[in-house]
């Protein structure tokens, strides 16, 4: 799990209680085994531009850019569903005054809270600068195939023909590199919607039948409502904006693929024009 205390901390089972919604009771046991074992996550960097660095330049593809939202080998479940299970039961022992302390469950509801904000708000940033580079990688490709003609005679040229085709395979890695984070990030923007529709379902009948008559209560169960409600937007939002970005890069791609058919005519132009001319100066 994202936080280093979990709801189950204040509880302090010997066996895994009952969650209040079966959906997430096997979520819930993997999430306190992991506090159990104080499993650490990676820091993800702050910004959204150290982490593009970070995904373009690597060796190899790695998923180091989502950190603790990765679903690592030999886990069952996904962070997002884990967090949502911590969530809901949280809001089951308030709302059933069944809590030690709630000052502490208030405080890790919070700190939950925070990890999906803090989520939505980097792969927001991550997705809007993938689509802002690959944007201007379109536009600055696609003006010498407006002058299609001149662009050819260019590619007459022996080292301008090379370095074409040496720039768009380094164009080639940009998309296959942000392709696949883009899948992953896809992946996890589903899981953290589907997540979210449980934990707003669970909410709703909560909401119909909650007794902590106090503000303080009150305003818990209403914060936790507008979130839900707000995350499922964002989610849906970020789905959008994922499927933009995937077909910016189709797009790009076809653009490189356009230049390097362009340059593979030239080059064979030019050599039948050489064999041609060898014949005509040697009958």
């Amino acid at each position: 799990m994202p936080s280093d205390k979990s709801i189950k901390d204040v509880q302090t089972p010997v066996q895994p209680p009952a969650h209040p919604v079966p959906q997430l009771q096997k979520p819930f046991e993997e999430s306190m085994i992991e506090s159990i074992n104080n499993q650490l996550y990676e820091d993800v960097p702050a910004d959204a531009m150290t982490r593009r660095t970070m995904l373009l330049e690597a060796p190899t593809y790695q998923r180091v850019i989502a950190g603790r939202w990765t679903q690592k080998p030999g886990e069952k479940y996904h962070p997002l569903w884990k967090l949502v299970a911590q969530m809901s039961f949280g809001m089951h022992l308030l709302a059933h005054n069944m809590a030690i302390s709630e000052e502490e469950v208030m405080r890790i509801l919070q700190s939950h809270v925070d990890d999906i904000d803090g989520f939505l708000e980097r792969t927001t940033e991550d997705f809007d600068l993938a689509q802002s580079d690959i944007h201007e990688r379109i536009r600055c490709l696609k003006l010498p195939l407006a002058h299609g003609e001149v662009f050819d005679r260019m590619l007459e040229d022996r080292a301008f023909r090379a370095s074409i085709l040496d720039g768009n395979e380094k164009i080639d890695h940009v998309i296959g590199r942000t392709k696949r984070a883009t899948k992953d990030a896809l992946k996890d923007v589903q899981k953290g919607f589907d997540a979210t529709n449980v934990l707003e379902k669970y909410l709703t009948k909560l909401s119909s039948t909650w007794r902590r008559e106090s503000p303080e209560h009150e305003a818990v169960l209403v914060a936790m409502l507008g979130n839900v409600e707000g995350w499922r937007t964002a989610f849906l939002e970020l789905h959008l904006q994922g499927n933009k970005l995937a077909g910016s890069l189709t797009k790009l791609g076809e653009i490189v693929s356009e230049m390097e058919q362009r340059a593979a005519v030239v080059s064979r132009n030019l050599i039948v024009s050489a064999d041609a001319f060898s014949v005509l100066s040697f009958p």
